[in-house]
């Protein structure tokens, strides 16, 4: 998976210049998370309970409860703070101060991992503005962080994810909500999941969010500057989604990678009144 995103990197910032700041900054963290061996927190699941759980709209997994291991996600935290604070970075000196905060505070990593976890937009800020960085990049850090362990964890139990049937507009492994989506070849449409990287298909017309159906107040708007982009929007809850159309194009990179390389999308969204 990790050389498939590097690959991806690469393609990317010769086929769309723009991108290229970005995909560079993650080539480094992707380059660090290669080198992680986050081991696999033993947890058991009822099959049966599972079925239940399924039928009744339940993830594998309630977020705040992944059994992931904080220890591997810690080192790698500190890794790409040292990492990107030794960049020519605007952050730099609010990326030392994050590291020089680990060393001191043995469990701010944790605190970190915990506000993220339970989805503690309040503490993640306090955090953030504590060490002079915005909330938005210590989060995506974090996020990144826990990643190989949420992989590690997703690899183990693969088959228990309920994603057969799954119709509903959070992911069934951990219940988080989807940052992208894509179109299939054939049209149908599957969402992923911006914390996991899981993805499940989902009906075409409906707003994930809300649950919306009512096509008058659903929508979207293409990128003007390449073809196969898509943001699809709903009135009702003022939020969009990136979407991806693979009908058009001839190679996708992870989704990942994709919301990435589309953040002037998140600004054309964001200066129409939407939110993510």
């Amino acid at each position: 998976m990790t050389e498939a995103l590097l690959h991806h990197i690469d393609r990317l910032q010769r086929q769309r210049p723009m991108t290229k700041e970005a995909m560079e900054a993650y080539r480094g963290l992707v380059n660090l998370m290669i080198e992680a061996e986050p081991g696999v927190i033993s947890t058991r699941i009822d099959d049966r309970l599972n079925t239940v759980k399924t039928e009744e709209g339940f993830p594998l997994f309630s977020r705040g409860d992944l059994p992931l291991d904080l220890e591997t996600a810690t080192h790698l935290m500190r890794r790409f703070l040292a990492h990107l604070a030794s960049l020519d970075r605007k952050d730099a000196a609010g990326l030392n101060q994050a590291l020089k905060r680990m060393d001191t505070e043995p469990d701010w990593a944790r605190d970190l991992f915990a506000a993220i976890l339970n989805q503690d937009e309040a503490a993640q800020g306090r955090m953030a503005g504590s060490v002079d960085l915005e909330s938005a990049t210590l989060r995506f850090l974090g996020e990144t962080a826990l990643r190989p362990s949420i992989q590690a964890l997703r690899d183990r139990v693969g088959d228990r994810i309920p994603r057969t049937g799954w119709d509903f507009g959070y992911c069934p492994f951990c219940g988080s909500q989807p940052d992208m989506a894509c179109l299939g070849k054939t049209g149908e449409r599957y969402l992923h999941c911006g914390f996991c990287g899981e993805e499940w298909r989902f009906t075409r017309i409906k707003c994930p969010f809300c649950n919306n159906e009512d096509q008058k107040s659903l929508g979207y708007f293409e990128s003007e500057a390449e073809e196969g982009f898509r943001v699809y929007f709903c009135h009702a809850c003022s939020r969009y989604l990136k979407t991806v159309d693979k009908r058009v194009l001839e190679e996708v990179a992870p989704l990942e990678l994709e919301g990435l390389a589309t953040l002037h999308l998140d600004l054309l969204a964001s200066e129409q009144g939407f939110k993510s």
